[in-house]
């Protein structure tokens, strides 16, 4: 069994592993829509989480997910129009959030083409949060993450500028090693700020690098500059680490 950080949910299949996230997410949307009536989450874009967000509309289990009380955030998003084919905002409505009764007002797509698209997306945060201000952080509720081959998750990749931000929440990012177009991401300050932070893998492409991961984390500790995603650790704030693994991903066959 592998050892990171955080807690490891696994499952035998993908099939499963959605089921199980699915159950997660809707009990923490629920419980956050109890308490105080709006639930906040933050989504990513891949090929991981897509059929994952299908499952969130089709399957009867979920209809009773608080989509009139829910926010939903992009974690990170590619410099490219709103209808590009590599437009995870693109990606999150036609799999979800055009299928289900989220207001429109509830859609948060970053504002990529904007001339100061990272301010522009931290005002509409602050405003969703109250009017809060660096160096408060936000507290989302829910933030779905992924991770790449060379172990960049959201859009942190190594050896890119925006791993060293420290006092903003979105930032522009681009550099040798980050994947063209040039990106917009929220930062560590945000991701690590959120009271659940899910890591969804599958396959067993994704196995290589989780072991890389674990090797690093057990004899140094986290290596933010070659595997960004070792910076993701919401626990001093209170949160929670989950990484949800199918077989592929947890053993690799």
């Amino acid at each position: 069994m592998l050892t990171l950080s955080g807690h490891i949910h696994t499952a035998p299949d993908a099939e499963q592993l959605f089921d199980d996230l699915g159950s997660a997410l809707l009990g923490s949307a629920q419980r956050a829509v109890q308490e105080r009536g709006v639930f906040h989450m933050a989504l990513s874009g891949g090929g991981t989480p897509e059929p994952f967000y299908v499952r969130m509309v089709t399957d009867p289990k979920f209809r009773a997910f608080p989509w009139q009380q829910t926010h939903a955030w992009i974690v990170d998003e590619r410099c490219v129009p709103e209808d590009h084919e590599k437009s995870n905002i693109k990606m999150v409505r036609e799999a979800m959030l055009d299928h289900v009764p989220i207001p429109r007002k509830g859609v948060h797509p970053m504002p990529v083409m904007e001339q100061n698209p990272a301010g522009v997306y931290e005002e509409e945060l602050s405003i969703a949060f109250g009017g809060i201000a660096p160096p408060e952080v936000p507290c989302i509720d829910f933030i779905l993450l992924g991770m790449g081959g060379d172990a960049h998750t959201a859009s942190l990749f190594p050896q890119s500028p925006a791993l060293e931000i420290t006092d903003r929440w979105v930032a522009e990012n681009d550099g040798e090693r980050v994947v063209p177009p040039p990106r917009l991401t929220m930062t560590y300050p945000l991701i690590n700020h959120a009271k659940e932070v899910v890591v969804l893998l599958t396959g067993m492409g994704k196995h290589a690098t989780l072991k890389q991961i674990e090797r690093r984390l057990a004899e140094a500790g986290p290596d933010i500059a070659e595997l960004p995603i070792t910076g993701i650790d919401p626990a001093p704030q209170g949160g929670e680490l989950t990484w949800y693994l199918d077989q592929g991903a947890a053993i690799g066959r």
